[in-house]
């Protein structure tokens, strides 16, 4: 374990065999509790009267209460990433204030004589702020919001003696501009040698604090299993405890549960591949990429000097229903709308008439375009475009009353019960996790220069694009990588219920034949 990690071994260790956890809720409590009297009146009313009409109720009270209960992966995941939701959860967090993102820091251009904003920058690994202002006697360097004093000195003035570098003042100050601007390319030259743990984000997945997670493995039997795999044997029983003569009439139900464990099995499956794929695939750090299919993290920045959107959702000028900062945006307004209409009633054999309500679309609007994905070490260009799997998370703002400024008016046609209006966004400062190709820019799109004056960086000539390949599928989501990762299971736990509905099925159509 790393020195002063918060956890320890005994703590995120997750037993090979068998966990048991409980509801992780209230809302899971109380229906982990409605299923616990459901599957005790079942049995109950079984032993009472002798019969196998309250294994339906266990059943069911089986099924409940496993469905209630957490993942151990996911517990485990908590002590790491509390929430591991579509937000930033680990202290510290990524910069979220644009000022830090190094995106509009100046070099002084000897050629036009002036500072000019350097489109390299923005690329570079997070750092200590740099910037250059003109003072009385010259120019004056501040990093780390912190005026450059003479090291030599190290802040304090020596009387009687005098720094060859600052002249015995402490604060050093330069006499034009190239100087100074020389000064601050040397500082930045300063941090290319730091490790990449240093620089990389605290939720990341390389991480060393993650070391531990990334080494253990899911139980083979959790609670929900066992919850789920008794509830399949009291199936099985009920049958059994039925009179040969009506075993036949349940032909129908065995083969819906053939179906059913199948259908399971596959959909299990192929829910799984997304984790699994993540699982396996070692996430790339930004400074170190190059070109071929990988996994990326990191944080939504702009991806050149174009302003933002600014969005008015559906044309209302309110100060909360205005939005910039936005990368890629979707709005949409619906209306629950409904009528009346005629059927015929099969069992009375006469025409009625019944009220039907719907969602249904008015309009929206929607952009999207390239942002820069930055780690912390270092950025890239991401083309959001040419990722088809993509999943930008639930809104961010929405609202069910008008607002007050503008609009483009209200739907009044028919019998408008509700309105809604709601936002889907990435934002500048969002977590992005995604799976794609790594390829080269187009070569007129590549600004000129290396990061940082160091040849060995060219993530600022790579882009991230939404290709698929040999057991990897392309994808792109909001949030980091430990949102995908909660549901990991063993294949035991994930599909030995689904298998064994389906065995059980098989069975039952043997032995009622």
């Amino acid at each position: 374990m790393i020195a002063n990690d918060p956890f320890s071994d005994e703590e995120l260790s997750l037993p090979p065999i068998f966990s048991w956890t409980w509801p992780g809720s209230l809302l899971s409590w109380a229906f982990w509790g409605m299923g616990l009297l459901s599957m005790g009146y079942g049995i109950i009313s079984s032993l009472a009267m002798m019969d196998i009409d309250g294994f339906c109720l266990i059943i069911i009270g089986l099924v409940v209460m496993g469905c209630c209960v957490r993942n151990p992966f996911s517990v485990m995941m908590e002590k790491y990433v509390p929430g591991a939701s579509d937000d930033w959860s680990v202290q510290p967090l990524p910069p979220m204030d644009p000022s830090q993102w190094h995106l509009d820091r100046p070099k002084w251009n000897a050629k036009y004589e002036q500072w000019l904003p350097d489109p390299l920058t923005r690329f570079e690994m997070d750092g200590p702020e740099i910037r250059c202002e003109k003072v009385e006697d010259g120019w004056a360097v501040y990093y780390g919001n912190q005026e450059l004093m003479c090291e030599k000195c190290q802040g304090n003035k020596v009387p009687g003696k005098e720094c060859g570098e600052c002249g015995g003042v402490d604060l050093i100050r330069f006499d034009n501009e190239a100087e100074a601007s020389e000064k601050m390319e040397k500082l930045i030259a300063r941090h290319e040698g730091d490790d990449a743990q240093s620089i990389i984000f605290t939720e990341h997945p390389r991480n060393h604090r993650y070391r531990e997670l990334y080494n253990a493995t899911p139980p083979q039997i959790t609670a929900r299993f066992l919850y789920h795999a008794m509830a399949v044997m009291f199936v099985a029983g009920m049958f059994l405890g039925m009179p040969s003569e009506e075993r036949g009439n349940y032909a129908t139900y065995a083969t819906a549960l053939v179906m059913f464990g199948a259908i399971g099995t596959i959909i299990s499956q192929w829910y799984n591949k997304g984790v699994t794929e993540a699982w396996d695939t070692v996430t790339s750090i930004i400074k170190f990429v190059d070109e071929g299919h990988t996994e990326l993290v990191g944080q939504v920045r702009p991806a050149n000097f174009l302003p933002m959107d600014i969005v008015h959702v559906d044309g209302y000028r309110d100060p909360d229903w205005t939005f910039d900062n936005l990368a890629v945006w979707s709005w949409n307004y619906r209306v629950y709308k409904c009528k009346e209409e005629r059927y015929y009633d099969q069992q009375s054999e006469s025409w009625k008439t019944r009220t039907v309500c719907n969602w249904n679309h008015v309009r929206g609007a929607s952009d999207q375009r390239d942002f820069m994905l930055h780690d912390g070490s270092g950025g890239i260009i991401v083309d959001f475009k040419s990722f088809e799997n993509r999943d930008i998370g639930r809104p961010i703002w929405s609202r069910t009353e008008p607002g007050k400024m503008g609009g483009d008016g209200l739907y009044l046609d028919g019998d408008i019960r509700k309105h809604e209006w709601a936002l889907w966004a990435l934002q500048l400062g969002d977590p992005v996790y995604l799976m794609g190709r790594i390829r080269s820019r187009p070569f007129d799109e590549i600004p000129k220069g290396m990061v940082a004056n160091n040849s060995s960086r060219v993530h600022h000539t790579l882009m991230a694009v939404g290709e698929d390949a040999v057991r990897r599928r392309a994808k792109l989501r909001k949030g980091t990588e430990f949102s995908v990762l909660k549901p990991k299971t063993s294949a035991l736990s994930r599909l030995g219920v689904f298998l064994m509905l389906a065995i059980t099925g098989f069975v039952i159509l043997l032995v009622g034949s």
